[in-house]
């Protein structure tokens, strides 16, 4: 039987069995160590390959530049697109009155055509007759003729001077020298018609044979002939010719008429007429010529000078 001596040295024993000893416990701190390192280590490999992934995701889905996918310098990123600039106040009213203005010059280019096509007609007609309007039409219709030619459109002829001033003043200029020169043959018909004497027979024929000696006197023409041939006769009077068959008898008042012409004489003051008519008649050819040639210049031009109510935004 065991002794109290014995049984507490037994328990002493047991008792340090039980209690680990120095070198296990280090070991065991080791192992646990190593433990934690291997799974921290097994933990950061998947951050990386994580990271990895999401990156080449990332670049695959991003366009590279020619310089990236050649291993060069990645280009800058662009821009990001900016939105359009509300217009300004000033911008709107200089839009509009730019549109305004070309809308206007617009309305004016026909009238510039009108007027070129009306003054190369003033020019055929006074190069032909030495006159514009038909001295033998009432006076108030030659003038109401002449205000025609030099004014295309009723309204917008009288704004031409605001956008077109030089070109309005030398229209206006040859307006009043085609006036002149009508007036003034009329005065000289007037003139040459009382200055003719005229037998009987020719007396109905006195405005036609005032027409033949101006037309002549104008250097425009013969003014009037008369031929006779075996089977007849031709006579003309400015251009317009009558032709008789059935002998060479001419009739009494046209024998009559071609008689006068040829007699008559102009005196000094008919022929100082004559020559101031040619002299203007020369320049109204050239000038209205000049201003046809300009007004379908001023007709092609893309800008509008000048300003007036059309031009003026509402």
């Amino acid at each position: 039987m065991l002794t109290s001596r014995d049984r507490r040295r037994f328990e002493r024993a047991a008792a340090r069995a039980r209690r680990p000893s120095g070198r296990r416990s280090l070991a065991t701190l080791a192992g646990r160590l190593a433990l934690w390192a291997v799974v921290v280590g097994i933990a950061l490999a998947g951050l990386v390959v994580g990271a990895r992934g999401f990156y080449a995701y990332r670049s695959a889905e991003a366009p590279q530049t020619p310089e990236v996918a050649l291993g060069g310098k990645p280009a800058a990123a662009p821009e990001p697109a900016r939105e359009a600039e509300t217009p300004r106040p000033a911008d709107n009213r200089q839009a509009r009155a730019t549109e305004v203005r070309q809308a206007h010059l617009r309305q004016l280019q026909p009238v510039l055509r009108t007027d070129a096509e009306r003054l190369s007609q003033v020019a055929r007609r006074m190069r032909a007759e030495g006159r514009v309007t038909d001295v033998r039409r009432d006076r108030s219709d030659n003038a109401a003729e002449l205000r025609a030619l030099f004014t295309s459109h009723r309204s917008l002829s009288g704004d031409l001077p605001n956008h077109y001033q030089e070109y309005s003043q030398a229209k206006e200029r040859l307006r009043r020298s085609v006036a002149e020169q009508d007036e003034e043959f009329q005065q000289t018909a007037s003139l040459v018609m009382t200055r003719l004497s005229l037998p009987p027979a020719a007396e109905p024929r006195r405005p036609e044979i005032t027409w033949a000696v101006l037309e002549k006197c104008l250097d425009k023409g013969p003014g009037m002939t008369l031929t006779t041939r075996p089977d007849g006769y031709q006579y003309t009077v400015r251009g317009r010719t009558q032709r008789y068959s059935g002998g060479a008898t001419v009739a009494e008042d046209e024998g009559a008429a071609f008689a006068a012409f040829t007699s008559f004489a102009p005196d000094a003051d008919v022929v100082a007429h004559c020559d101031s008519l040619k002299r203007r008649a020369a320049a109204i050819v050239t000038t209205a010529d000049k201003l046809s040639a300009d007004a379908l210049g001023l007709a092609e031009q893309t800008t509008l000078p000048g300003e007036c109510k059309y031009t003026k935004p509402d």
